[in-house]
């Protein structure tokens, strides 16, 4: 990875390394609203489920007029309809029962966390690769995730979504900002 980010540093337009300050003002923009989202878990999770309630209106919509402006067989438009009506259904769920939602929702990545776990820890000691170790970390730190978001559903479902999300968040901007002042090194000519 870190050669991956080396290579496009390098790369990187002489326009984007003269205003790396505004990428570093991005990824602060970015990271502060990662600590608002960890902060304020709950409106965060609340915040995201509506979003993705929009998200699968909009789809509803956009499966509907395709299923209209396109000329096939009957069946794939019946298809098509019902496809719509299924995302429109859901959307409409996760906009008028957020917090429920939240929790159904945290319950499924608690179980996928829990799946996930066994099935890498399953893989690492059925198959003949080096850092058998880090194989079995990840997979530990998944299943631990999981049991504690099942273990404590429902309640984990009001902030789990939103903590997660503002941990992405944080990363990214760390992320950003770093790229930001590697930019700055490539402006000042100390990484050429």
């Amino acid at each position: 990875m870190q050669r991956q980010f080396d290579s496009f540093v390098s790369t990187a337009p002489d326009v984007l390394a003269v205003h790396w300050g505004w990428v570093i003002a991005l990824g602060v923009l970015i990271g502060a609203l990662g600590i608002i989202a960890i902060i304020r878990a709950r409106m965060a999770t609340i915040i995201t489920v509506g979003f993705f309630g929009v998200l699968l209106v909009v789809s509803a919509v956009s499966v509907l007029v395709f299923a209209f402006t396109t000329a096939g067989l009957w069946t794939d438009f019946f298809v098509h309809v019902l496809w719509a009506v299924l995302l429109a259904i859901v959307g409409v769920m996760l906009l008028t029962r957020p917090a429920i939602s939240a929790e159904a929702i945290t319950l499924l990545i608690g179980f996928y966390f829990i799946a996930e776990g066994v099935l890498i820890i399953g893989f690492a000691f059925t198959s003949q690769i080096e850092g058998l170790w880090m194989y079995l970390l990840q997979g530990g730190v998944a299943l631990l995730l999981g049991g504690l978001l099942v273990t404590g559903w429902p309640f984990t479902g009001l902030w789990a979504i939103g903590t997660f999300l503002g941990v992405d968040l944080l990363f990214k901007g760390w992320g950003i900002i770093a790229l930001g002042f590697a930019l700055r090194a490539i402006s000042e000519g100390n990484l050429l």
